[in-house]
């Protein structure tokens, strides 16, 4: 899965330990990719997470338990028998190699104006990475499997054209119908697998499923990297030139592969302690860790010694929309993994700026009630809106919050404020770092936002 503007787990963690001792709660109202837990629990602390998107439930969910790898890797390759013995997967995603003449797995199209254009595929036998002209048609078998369907025309993070050019308004149009067939079985077949097995599985679907959409870009022949592409822009954006992968491969290579689920779960069982958790606040004191799939404005029940966040920019990135590309998905998988997008703080076609204000200051007024009197809260921010800024100084100047200290610290990954930019500001946030004050003073002037 993809989460923009991803913190550095290293610094995050050092956040944590300098502000609280072994033992204290760490909250974190939008925990988005689950980081406040984990660091928290690699420490000895306990993490209280909230979010309304399952996706950061599912994650706590799957690197709570414990795997047999052997038994994974055995019902990959049953899964992989029965696709590449269908006949849609033949018909699309096989072909002899033009240097050795073997039978050989398609890798990718390079499709050009719905056109496929090209085929580039690596060959095991001769070890020949061929790109060459594409001779065949799509061949489509409809398959009686389940498949996804969601309206995304009102979404805030696509456009007329777009959907004009997917070919419907409808979430599984992002995918072409060959690769959303082959999806479809591959899901199937995960979920008739045995229950010790189907989280990774699933996981390593879910990390598939945005790299076989018709919105990832063809790279220049200049980088030499014919059998990669990434989802790069954040929106449900068609692409005039894309590359269509095989669905098949982009799971064995989530799955198997060096920077795959297998590898994720060998290094949780290196860094990470066993843990448990509740999806209760009641439970906090029987276990390690609590996720609340839950909206933060209505949570203020809870004590905490440190509050640590990465809230939502305004407009900048449509999270929930863009998640609903795996979610579609995970709920059919499991129906206790449910987003509600209505209930989204987020500036998008139906919410205005001061609805987002208005829902940013209950949570950060419950933050200033959870917080303990000592306790430290810790938030990062980032825009090139002088009114974004203007918001969020708001949003604390009015919760009891005064701003200590802040700094600018570079990412992991593009910040949500800057991801189509170039600048310096595309790799960084501000981190603020902020204490109860009941005399509520401005704890940024109006020279200082300008000269952010």
């Amino acid at each position: 899965m993809k989460y923009w503007g991803k913190k550095p787990h290293n610094i995050w963690r050092e956040l944590i330990n300098s502000h609280t001792e072994i033992g204290d709660i760490v909250y974190d109202p939008f925990a988005g990719s689950a980081l406040t837990f984990f660091e928290a629990i690699k420490i000895g602390r306990k993490p209280v997470i909230a979010d309304i998107n399952p996706l950061t439930l599912f994650l706590v969910d799957l690197y709570s338990q414990n795997y047999n790898e052997k038994k994974i890797i055995n019902r990959y390759f049953e899964i992989e028998y029965l696709v590449k013995n269908s006949k849609i997967y033949n018909k699309n995603y096989t072909i002899k190699c033009s240097n050795c003449n073997s039978e050989i797995d398609i890798f990718n199209y390079r499709n050009e104006y719905n056109r496929s254009i090209e085929i580039s595929y690596k060959c095991p036998v001769c070890k020949k990475t061929i790109t060459q002209k594409n001779s065949s048609n799509e061949y489509v078998e409809k398959l009686k499997f389940w498949k996804p369907k969601q309206d995304i025309s009102k979404y805030s993070s696509t456009c007329d054209a777009s959907i004009r050019a997917f070919g419907g308004n409808d979430i599984k149009d992002i995918w072409s119908k060959r690769n959303l067939e082959i999806l479809s079985y591959i899901f199937n077949l995960i979920k008739l697998s045995d229950e010790s097995v189907k989280k990774p599985l699933m996981f390593a679907f879910l990390q598939t499923l945005h790299l076989t959409t018709k919105m990832c870009a063809l790279r220049s022949q200049s980088t030499n990297r014919p059998l990669s592409t990434s989802w790069g822009r954040p929106a449900f954006m068609f692409l005039n030139k894309n590359m269509e992968q095989n669905p098949l491969i982009q799971f064995k290579r989530a799955l198997i592969e060096k920077n795959g689920v297998l590898k994720a779960l060998k290094s949780r069982n290196e860094y990470l302690p066993k843990y448990k958790f509740s999806t209760n606040i009641n439970d906090i004191d029987n276990v390690d860790g609590v996720v609340l799939l839950k909206d933060s404005k209505l949570i203020n029940n809870i004590k905490a010694k440190m509050i640590i966040t990465d809230p939502p920019y305004g407009s900048i990135i449509q999270y929930g929309e863009l998640s609903m590309i795996w979610n579609v998905w995970l709920e059919n998988f499991d129906e206790k993994y449910v987003l509600s997008l209505e209930d989204e703080i987020i500036i998008k076609r139906n919410n205005d700026y001061l609805k987002y204000k208005n829902d940013m200051q209950k949570v950060f007024y419950n933050c200033s009630e959870i917080l303990s009197k000592e306790g430290t809260m810790i938030m990062t921010f980032n825009s090139n809106n002088i009114k974004d800024w203007e918001c969020i100084n708001n949003i604390i100047n009015n919760s009891n919050f005064n701003i200590e200290k802040k700094y600018k610290q570079k990412n992991k990954r593009s910040s949500e404020a800057n991801v189509l930019s170039s600048s310096d500001l595309a790799n960084s946030d501000y981190y603020f770092i902020l204490k109860n004050n009941k005399k509520r003073l401005q704890f940024l002037n109006k020279e200082e936002l300008i000269a952010i």
